[in-house]
């Protein structure tokens, strides 16, 4: 699959230096011409920067904002955690080969001064396989989670969902390995509800021939209140069962109701027998309009940005096809390990317009629910 708004990692940077650049870069603007910016960067009120700095201030806001548990990171190679925001790293955990393991990891939200999260990034070692980060209200009754263990439930993003509805702070690309970036346009982001606590189902796999150590660790990087013009909110869309013959190409697809809104991120979760992935906006009548369009399955990011975002007006149904090659022997379904996965996540606002569509059986209707009205 081809790598989508994936950021390379860099302090703020400012102008390019040199007196004649930067004195021709102020003529250009005062001309009206928009200032052009390398790889990885983006103009914002005068400068080129990464987008994940566009709001931190010079100095350090927010101290002690690194919650880390177990031995510290010996691959990763972690720049500075943000200036306004916080970090979370997770304990380091040696595989064997080809190891596969599905826990559950929690951690506090430490005190920080914007919760406004605009985006966040992702380093990792290769053998993570996903991790859905949430943060979910306490459990009134057990008391917060033995970090970084977890409570029985507590990786189940609904099990607590009577308290509220849970957030996403982060879900990575399958297989990822280095940096994954989430970036919402300028202006955007989500609410942190800082009396939560995060918690997630990480899946590790070693797919080597040798013992393999997987580190990871998350940035989430905030600004002011009133920095906000829109507030985002996650959905998602999936097909709990199905499955594919051996040595069948078969494709898996589903149309789920949207409730109008706008959709700013899209992102696909499935395995290595997955070929193509799709998502098109279906209107009333039946046109649909092609938003995703990406090959087969490989170890880069599959998160797709949109600016300006997909306008939902007049649509009725998002719909979500994989397209699998079961190569194996045996049959595959729906799971972990040599199984497969089809499911859409993203990104979406105003927040009210939230949902998750959930197909209980390939070839069944989708049952969607627009989330937002319980927020």
């Amino acid at each position: 699959m081809r790598t989508r708004n994936t950021i390379p990692l860099a302090v703020l940077v400012v102008l390019t230096s040199g007196c004649g650049q930067d004195l021709g870069q102020d003529l250009g603007r005062g001309l009206g011409q928009e200032l052009a910016c390398g790889a990885g960067e983006v103009p914002f009120r005068g400068a080129c920067v990464d987008p994940l700095r566009r709001y931190e201030p010079e100095a350090q806001l927010d101290l002690d904002n690194v919650v880390a548990y177990g031995e510290p990171p010996e691959a990763l190679r972690l720049p500075p955690p943000p200036k306004s925001g916080f970090r979370i790293v997770a304990p380091p955990r040696t595989l064997a080969p080809g190891e596969e393991v599905s826990f559950c990891l929690s951690w506090p939200i430490p005190e920080i001064t914007h919760r406004v999260v605009h985006g966040g990034r992702l380093y990792t070692t290769p053998g993570l396989h996903h991790s859905n980060m949430v943060a979910k209200p306490i459990e009134a009754e057990l008391g917060p989670n033995p970090y970084p263990d977890c409570h029985p439930g507590a990786e189940d993003p609904f099990s607590n969902i009577g308290a509220g509805v849970p957030d996403v702070l982060f879900a990575n690309s399958t297989q990822v390995v280095g940096e994954e970036t989430i970036q919402f346009p300028e202006g955007m982001g989500y609410v942190l509800d800082t009396s939560r606590e995060i918690s997630t189902s990480i899946h590790f796999l070693n797919t080597t021939s040798a013992p393999q150590r997987v580190e990871l660790a998350y940035d989430f990087f905030t600004m002011p209140a009133a920095e906000l013009t829109e507030e985002v909110a996650p959905f998602v869309a999936q097909i709990r069962h199905f499955s594919v013959p051996p040595h069948t190409t078969e494709t898996v697809a589903t149309s789920c109701a949207v409730f109008g809104g706008h959709i700013v991120s899209l992102m696909p979760h499935t395995h290595d027998l997955a070929q193509r992935f799709t998502v098109d906006l279906v209107s009333a009548d039946g046109e649909a309009r092609r938003v995703y369009d990406d090959g087969a399955f490989d170890l880069e990011s599959d998160i797709q940005t949109y600016d300006p975002p997909l306008d939902l007006e007049g649509v009725s149904a998002i719909r979500h096809a994989c397209l699998f090659n079961n190569t194996r022997d045996v049959e595959v379904h729906y799971g972990i390990g040599l199984n497969e996965m089809c499911v859409l996540f993203g990104y979406i606002y105003p927040p009210v317009k939230q949902f998750a569509g959930v197909v209980p059986e390939d070839g069944k209707p989708c049952s969607s629910l627009q989330l937002g009205l319980f927020r």
